[in-house]
């Protein structure tokens, strides 16, 4: 058996304890007293001396160059858990419903592994514990803050558990999966605000509608992707609300309209994005109105490098049943501001499928992990650590 699996497997009963620990107390966004002690508590218990940086934490094993960087997020969702697991969320409205608990106890298992490794490093392992990923802020901001520097990172990696996925490569305890390149779909909140003129609704022509202008860009808007975007690229703009209006007999003078784009390409992107401030600004003006639109939260597509993504796939089959490669996510990750600075690998460590009862996916207050598999993500954090490290050692 690979060393680093053995080891890993010895450790599991520490990961399910760690992971139940975090799971029981979840906290939301930056705000992380209590995840953030624990996980300082368990890294100095293990050797390390952590610091706080950027919302998170980081501290490193070895020395040297080159130096890969470990990532794993810790914060919860603002849901109320009906998962009837026994160690069920003690904080109101708040639970662990996207595998974040999962993603830390492995880290924290990995980073005890490798420091009982770290004469054999051929190079440096940053642990990265983010907060505030949910948010699509945590990241950038630990980058913003120089978690990118001091040691200087090479070359980052993170994982996802996945659940509840009805394909079993991806989902099955011991199974791997991972994207060649595009790993996960950008994704930019828009908001677009619109003035018109309250008025009677008895003389709707004293008036500027704003909820007629709203009604009109929604329209295009609907329309916007089909003919202005090629098919291949798997791009999705939706409208998820539209507020408008207080009483049936007042013409509507303010309007907001919520929605989201999703997909791969950063040129398409940002050409999607000129064509919906054109679209708000013409509507709004033929009918008298105003319009603006800001983006007040947004990550970019998470691209996997080709050969890094290739070679961890390699040390990832040394501790794992099965690696398989999958298409595109659709969801979002802010992990994903790290490709922009240097090579990245995301990859997916399956933690419950369907047919052994885990049948209900992220973000789903019923969802519940499959805690036999934990002990394969360490190993695959070890593993790719420890080789990556050695193969490019110089």
């Amino acid at each position: 058996m690979n060393i680093f699996l053995k080891e890993a497997q010895e450790l599991q009963p520490e990961i399910i304890e760690n992971r139940r620990h975090i799971h029981e107390d979840p906290e939301l966004g930056f705000d992380l007293p209590n995840t953030r002690s624990f996980v300082k508590e368990r890294l100095r218990a293990c050797g390390y001396e952590p610091r706080e940086l950027g919302g998170g934490i980081v501290c490193t094993v070895g020395q040297g160059s080159p130096v890969l960087m470990l990532r794993a997020d810790m914060d919860a969702l603002p849901q109320t858990e009906e998962s009837g697991e026994i160690f069920s969320s003690k904080n109101p409205g708040v639970c662990h419903s996207c595998g974040h608990d999962g993603h830390t106890a492995m880290l924290l298992a990995a980073a005890k592994i490798l420091k009982k490794h770290e004469s054999e490093l051929e190079g440096t392992v940053k642990f990265m514990f983010e907060a505030g990923e949910e948010i699509l802020s945590g990241c950038q901001r630990m980058i913003d803050e120089g978690v990118l520097e001091d040691p200087k990172v090479d070359a980052a990696m993170a994982l996802h558990a996945n659940i509840g996925n009805p394909d079993p490569r991806r989902s099955t305890p011991g199974n791997f999966s991972y994207c060649a390149r595009e790993a996960s779909a950008s994704a930019y909140e828009f908001h677009i605000h619109i003035t018109g003129r309250a008025a009677h609704s008895s003389t709707p022509n004293e008036g500027i509608s704003a909820l007629s202008i709203g009604v009109n860009i929604c329209n295009q808007l609907e329309q916007l992707v089909a003919l202005n975007v090629p098919s291949d690229q798997n791009f999705v703009l939706a409208i998820g609300s539209m507020k408008s209006g207080t009483a049936a007999n007042i013409i509507p003078g303010e309007a907001l309209i919520k929605g989201t784009l999703r997909g791969y390409s950063n040129e398409y992107r940002a050409a999607v994005k000129q064509r919906i401030e054109a679209i708000a600004r013409n509507a709004a003006e033929t009918w008298g109105g105003t319009a603006t639109v800001d983006y007040p939260i947004g990550v970019s597509p998470l691209i996997n490098d080709t050969e890094m993504a290739k070679e961890m796939a390699g040390y990832a089959e040394d501790v794992c049943k099965k690696v398989s490669v999958i298409p595109p996510l659709p969801a979002s990750e802010d992990f994903a501001e790290m490709c922009q600075f240097v090579p990245v690998f995301f990859g997916n460590i399956g933690l419950g499928s369907p047919e052994d009862g885990y049948e209900f996916s992220h973000h789903n207050p019923k969802l519940r992990m499959d805690e036999s598999g934990l002990y394969y993500g360490t190993a695959v954090f070890c593993s790719c650590a420890f080789n990556w490290l050695k193969n490019h050692h110089k």
